[in-house]
């Protein structure tokens, strides 16, 4: 086994066992907490991160991780009824053995700072989805000096067929640099390898935007839509699960322009799904058409929103659109 089997093999298992525990905690009542800066944040988020990280520290220890939650908001506010049920949700995953010191433990690991391969960590991404119950996703990336590498990207309420809503649901996306992209069913079945769609009839092309309008101003995408003639249909979905539906096929456009001009991504958001879009064909840049550049700390500090097609004339011309939209002079 390969270095980069190890490191695939390991995400995709820490990937099903985050996917286990949230799916766990919706068998019962998800509620949030404030963390403070008015983003909520669940049980899940925390237990997600301890068995991820559990998981990577063991297999990697001089790896560096950089993720999104650390324990001492749980330890401020999860009370007794909260450390018991955090601490069983993990122990359920892992097969027991852990206590509350512990699981923030592995909450906080942050490996090895500087070193040549980093983890990028979102234990739930979409939490507002995850609360209620449509999608989220658990972003699970590997960054080599820098740039992303390796990826899984966990889709709980995904359906592994898009064309059957109703039907089995749970996707693991999984990328590595020079290796492709592949859909993997979280509860079994067939191993696919996934290729961008390969559409260049505007008039077709899909777009998908965020949820909440604060993360992807709707009306700029819509006036984008309008100048590049793209006229597929427009649906939002929470989360990186964007990535993986450009990744396979099913939407030609994922646009993320910030409402909030000064707003910069956090690194989390998008390692694994980067990855996952590129080995699919796709091309992932800002909405200036500029690359991603993960190498200056948590955030992108460089780049101004994130935009994410099956590439070539899809992206020249989203970009065009999205330039002439914005400078469109208002009425």
């Amino acid at each position: 086994m390969t270095d980069l089997d190890r490191i695939l093999e390991v995400a995709q298992e820490a990937g099903r066992q985050a996917a286990h525990l949230c799916r766990a905690v919706h068998a019962d009542t998800p509620e949030s907490m404030d963390k403070g800066d008015k983003s909520p944040v669940t049980i899940a988020d925390y237990g997600s991160q301890a068995v991820i990280l559990r998981l990577i520290g063991d297999a990697f220890p001089d790896h560096g991780v950089i993720s999104e939650e650390g324990s001492e908001h749980l330890r401020e506010s999860a009370g007794d009824a909260g450390i018991e049920k955090i601490v069983g949700l993990v122990n359920a995953q892992i097969g027991g053995g852990a206590d509350f010191d512990q699981v923030c433990n592995w909450i906080d690991h942050a490996g090895v700072e500087g070193a040549e391969y980093t983890w990028a960590i979102d234990p739930i991404d979409g939490t507002k989805g995850f609360l209620r119950r449509q999608q989220y996703a658990v972003a699970i990336g590997l960054m080599k000096n820098g740039v992303p590498f390796a990826g899984v990207l966990v889709c709980p309420n995904l359906p592994t067929d898009l064309d059957q809503p109703e039907g089995q649901k749970g996707v693991l996306f999984v990328a590595a640099k020079g290796r492709g992209a592949f859909s993997v069913p979280i509860d079994g079945g067939e191993t696919e390898r996934i290729h961008v769609s390969t559409s260049t009839d505007s008039a077709t092309w899909r777009v998908l935007g965020s949820v909440e309008s604060a993360h992807g101003d709707p009306s700029l995408v819509v006036a984008m839509m309008k100048e590049a003639g793209v006229g597929g249909g427009f649906v939002r979905y929470d989360s990186q699960v964007k990535y993986g539906v450009v990744a396979n096929g099913s939407s030609e456009i994922y646009v993320r322009p910030r409402s909030n001009p000064e707003y910069r991504e956090n690194i989390w958001d998008h390692v694994a799904g980067v990855i996952v879009c590129e080995e699919a064909g796709g091309r992932v840049t800002d909405v200036d058409g500029k690359d991603l550049d993960f190498s200056l700390g948590k955030r992108l500090l460089e780049n101004r929103g994130i935009l994410a097609t099956c590439g070539g004339v899809v992206h020249d011309a989203v970009v065009a659109g999205l330039a002439a939209a914005e400078n469109r002079p208002s009425s």
